[in-house]
């Protein structure tokens, strides 16, 4: 058993609180914030046995085994690089970094130091994904050929949506989620792509639209939104049929229609929230003496790093931290 610790008290700290107290693999050990008040009543909610007002306290603590950090994207290279010189093993939330330069700095940190260091996308590591992916291997629908995919919600009243200085925007926070769902369906090489995005007035992208192109010929329409709910799901089309995804994100099924009509669902009900997948997996790769969870391999991290980078670069979108 791994002694856990989570860095921050905010909502998504708390669904993973919620989650890691219901684990065998994990004890709930500790949990910091900078309010010494929110991290006492946070431990004491989810069961955590310490608390601390600061995040050294935390690194420096010989027990801690896991950290968990679901601050906003604009902290995570500081905090990760921290942990990862304490020798603690790390779920980053996504994105793990706000650009790939980053990432791979913290990767030969991770590795330098002999742990592991993941992004905690989660929907990565779910059971869908690798069913997801031999029903497309196996040709069920045909040669797979296009996808769309949507996500958005009306979150731009949040401040790590909203502030250019936390790294804010839908691309971020959103979009990797449509871009993740590509990657699972269609890889990640591609050759072509394009874009296009709406600026809020403090200069984050407020919705946008993505178009990727693969080596092999497919293509992915990808859109995201944080000022209106969308479709939120995920189309997969063939040649002899489809895949619909719902609730994508987070998916417990997918349906496999043929073009006569004939439906198949395959089902995936989480055993708790979805989150323990992740943590699931990270335990299993430390006691494998494993350098990276092979379901979110840190190639991909990367890759889709670099996507986010390139569109940014397109938009004119640049983040104070990234220059510090």
């Amino acid at each position: 058993m791994f002694n856990f610790a989570i860095l921050t008290a905010g909502n998504i700290a708390a669904k993973m609180a919620s989650t890691v107290n219901q684990m065998p693999q994990v004890h709930c050990y500790a949990v910091a914030a900078r309010d010494g008040e929110r991290a006492k009543e946070f431990a004491q909610t989810y069961g955590f046995e310490r608390w601390y007002d600061n995040y050294e306290s935390l690194f420096s603590d010989p027990k801690v085994d896991i950290v968990y950090i679901g601050s906003p994207h604009s902290h995570h290279y500081q905090q990760v690089k921290q942990a990862l010189q304490a020798k603690k093993h790390v779920l980053c939330e996504k994105p793990m970094t706000v650009n790939a330069k980053q990432a791979e700095e913290l990767f030969a940190l991770a590795k330098e130091n002999g742990v592991i260091l993941t992004e905690a996308t989660w929907t990565r590591y779910m059971p869908f994904v690798a069913a997801l992916q031999e029903v497309l291997q196996q040709g069920v629908i045909g040669t797979p050929l296009s996808m769309k995919c949507s996500f958005g919600f009306p979150v731009s009243d949040r401040p790590r949506m909203a502030q250019p200085e936390l790294a804010g925007g839908a691309l971020l926070d959103l979009g990797i989620y449509p871009l993740t769902m590509a990657a699972i369906a269609f890889g990640t090489d591609i050759v072509e792509m394009t874009s296009a995005c709406t600026k809020t007035p403090a200069g984050v992208d407020a919705y946008n639209s993505i178009i990727l192109k693969f080596a092999q010929g497919q293509i992915a329409s990808l859109q995201s939104n944080m000022l209106c709910t969308l479709d939120n799901s995920a189309t997969i089309y063939g040649e002899k049929g489809h895949i619909f995804i719902r609730s994508f994100w987070q998916a417990e099924d997918f349906v496999v229609i043929m073009e006569d009509g004939r439906a198949t669902k395959h089902s995936f009900p989480h055993k708790i929230t979805g989150y323990e997948y992740e943590v699931e997996q990270l335990c299993h790769a430390i006691e494998q003496g494993w350098s990276e969870c092979p379901a979110m391999p840190h190639s991909e991290t990367l890759k889709i790093l670099n996507w986010m980078d390139d569109l940014r670069s397109h938009w004119d979108i640049f983040y104070l931290c990234e220059k510090e």
